[in-house]
């Protein structure tokens, strides 16, 4: 933030901006802002979730659904997480840099997706192994998403 108001304000009052401001904040920071976020995310029930058959299940049930798509989606993260990974070290072994002002390597900005998507995965295959213990072991219920209207839960 601190990036734009100071380009912002070079730009409009002393009529010469920073350069490199839109690289920076284009390859860099939103890219980081989104994919370093989105386990944590994913953590705090912050994505969207479709409710509609919840609130007509019972608790086990429910745990049940959720160990599924839990692991269903670490798996699928993992994928993810593997290309972006190749991709990563095959931009690293080329060699190649951007053509922007900044002439930053293209693997730079490429790692944040094996590393976000590697953490949403865990994420994931926690949250799937924790349902699954808890579906069993009745005394250990994890919380789970909160549906909708309850708890004060938006719809």
């Amino acid at each position: 933030m601190l990036l734009v108001v100071s380009d912002v304000a070079l730009r409009y009052v002393f009529n010469s901006p920073f350069f490199w401001s839109y690289d920076a904040i284009s390859l860099f920071l939103l890219p980081g802002v989104f994919f370093l976020s989105v386990g944590n995310t994913h953590a705090n029930h912050g994505h969207v979730a479709v409710d509609i058959l919840q609130n007509y299940l019972d608790k086990r049930t429910r745990y049940v659904f959720e160990s599924i798509t839990s692991l269903t989606a670490g798996a699928v993260f993992i994928f993810i997480s593997i290309v972006a990974a190749n991709k990563t070290w095959t931009d690293f072994l080329s060699g190649t840099y951007f053509s922007s002002g900044l002439e930053v390597p293209t693997w730079s900005t490429s790692f944040m997706l094996p590393v976000g998507f590697g953490l949403l995965a865990l994420r994931c295959i926690f949250n799937g192994v924790a349902f699954l213990i808890s579906i069993f072991a009745e005394d250990t219920w994890i919380a789970l998403p909160p549906i909708s209207g309850e708890n004060g839960a938006k719809s």
